[in-house]
């Protein structure tokens, strides 16, 4: 009984943590602008406000994010500084039992994430390079993903199971940071007096995380102490390379259309995996399973579980993360000279995300040597988002602009949890403003974002690891963001 435990926490527990640890890219919560997956509404502030419908007009520095040819249209750099401020609203009622007993998931309680207001600065652009003549040539900087949550989720000191741990349980048993810089060397060139233009860049990322969950491991105890309760808690880096692509090509003095599509990226993960088995505090179980242990390694082993402080481990952690590569098609269309409409469709291939593989290394929770790849299989589908956008001139130097877009989730079911943002399908309403004055622009967009809501009623274990995948319970969420911007162009 006692020997399984470490043979067993050994190959599900670690392997399981880190596929959990190193799915922080896309398993955070609330707090963000949020489209499919994991990917977020979009980069700049004129483009977000116009739904993300900006492939066909790519007329500021953002394009080298969603149409590089667009570029080709910028006589000058141009820096950008945003402060986002993020309300998100989301609540998870859980329904949570594993092999059919409750196990500390506060079933049936309402859960909140901490909310709070939370404040993202954002400093990018593109820096233009004039010795070409011909050619746009620069590097763009941007940050596409940024998370922050934490959830009090799990209750497992609760008298009613009596899981007798020895340490009170930690409050925020939930948590996940996540930022990633781009730097994007871009090239665009016009032909035709302007009338087509290409454009490519290579994506260079580099990202940081810090990533928090409890999770469980069978103990080979006895009810209610069938469980471990381990907190995992990974912080990393790495980089990871990519490219993208695009055309712009003018039908007439009032429309135009662009193709643009981007590759995957894939990210190499280092780092540290800290565990911390949480032991029990049971001296009449103790003694009762000393007495019927056969040698001096299951005596051990009890102790081990019995111990007066938490055992701690930090092996070394690797994995790769591959983003997905994506195609759109974007249609812009001036009517007047005020007055400017656009359309987006793109094409996400979300199902590249259709397994991780994860590495793990070092000394174990005890003290063993341990070197062990295991994978995790998500099974995301391929999703297809619309967006529209309108900007109006009211009066030289103001306008308005309005979007909006439907993005549906590519996330089944068996391999969703409570830490992914994206918890259905969504639609966004955007309205915003810009004000020019002495060469830069001063804007303003809020952003309205609902989600339809999501029930998972069954608990699975999708790639038949012994760990649980996902997370039954009802999902509600909807999110308020504000953005303001001011650009520089020089």
């Amino acid at each position: 009984m006692i020997k399984k435990i470490a043979s067993v926490f050994y190959a599900n527990g670690m392997t399981s943590l880190l596929a959990l640890v190193f799915l922080g890219l896309m398993l955070a919560s609330a707090p963000l602008v949020q489209a499919g997956g994991f990917a977020l509404s979009g980069v700049g502030s004129k483009a977000i406000g116009m739904g993300g419908a900006f492939r066909g007009l790519a007329d500021d520095w953002s394009a080298a994010y969603w149409n590089p040819a667009g570029l080709a249209q910028l006589e000058k750099s141009e820096i950008n500084g945003m402060l986002v401020t993020l309300s998100p609203k989301i609540e998870y009622t859980p329904n949570f039992t594993y092999n059919g007993l409750d196990i500390g998931y506060r079933n049936g309680s309402v859960r909140y994430p901490n909310e709070k207001n939370i404040f993202i600065p954002d400093f990018s652009g593109f820096f233009k390079i004039n010795a070409l003549k011909d050619y746009t040539v620069g590097l763009a900087i941007f940050a596409p993903l940024g998370l922050s949550s934490e959830w009090d989720l799990m209750n497992p000191n609760n008298p009613d199971l009596s899981t007798d741990l020895a340490h009170e349980f930690q409050f925020h048993d939930h948590e996940a940071e996540l930022a990633v810089i781009d730097f994007h060397p871009t090239i665009a060139r016009a032909f035709s007096d302007g009338k087509f233009s290409v454009g490519a860049g290579l994506s260079i990322q580099r990202g940081s995380i810090t990533f928090r969950k409890t999770y469980l491991q069978p103990s080979g105890l006895p009810i209610p102490h069938e469980n471990l309760y381990i907190d995992g808690d990974l912080e990393g880096t790495g980089w990871g390379f990519g490219a993208n692509l695009g055309i712009l090509y003018k039908l007439s003095d009032k429309m135009q259309f662009g193709i643009s599509g981007k590759t995957g990226t894939t990210l190499d993960l280092d780092g540290t995996a800290t565990q911390e088995l949480y032991t029990l505090s049971n001296l009449d179980l103790q003694n009762i399973l000393l007495d019927n242990a056969y040698t001096a390694l299951d005596s051990a082993q009890i102790y081990y579980l019995f111990a007066l402080e938490n055992h701690v481990a930090t092996p070394s952690a690797s994995g790769k993360l591959k983003t997905p590569a994506d195609i759109g098609l974007g249609l812009a269309y001036k009517p007047s000279s005020k007055l400017t409409l656009t359309g987006d469709i793109t094409y996400t291939l979300w199902s590249s995300l259709d397994k991780i593989e994860l590495d793990l290394s070092g000394i174990g929770l005890q003290g063993t040597q341990i070197d062990t790849t295991s994978v995790i299989y998500l099974n995301w589908d391929n999703t297809l988002r619309f967006s529209l956008g309108a900007e109006y001139w009211v009066k030289d130097p103001f306008a308005i602009r309005l979007g909006y877009y439907f993005d549906p989730t590519p996330i089944p079911d068996e391999t969703f949890t409570v830490l992914i943002p994206d918890i259905g399908d969504k639609h966004s309403i955007n309205i915003g403003s810009a004000l020019l004055f002495y060469g830069m622009e001063l804007s303003y967009n809020f952003e309205y974002l609902m989600f339809k809501d999501r029930e998972v009623t069954t608990l699975t274990d999708a790639n038949d690891d012994g760990a649980f995948d996902n997370y039954p319970g009802l999902y509600k969420m909807k999110l308020y963001a504000s953005h303001i911007s001011l650009t520089y162009r020089f």
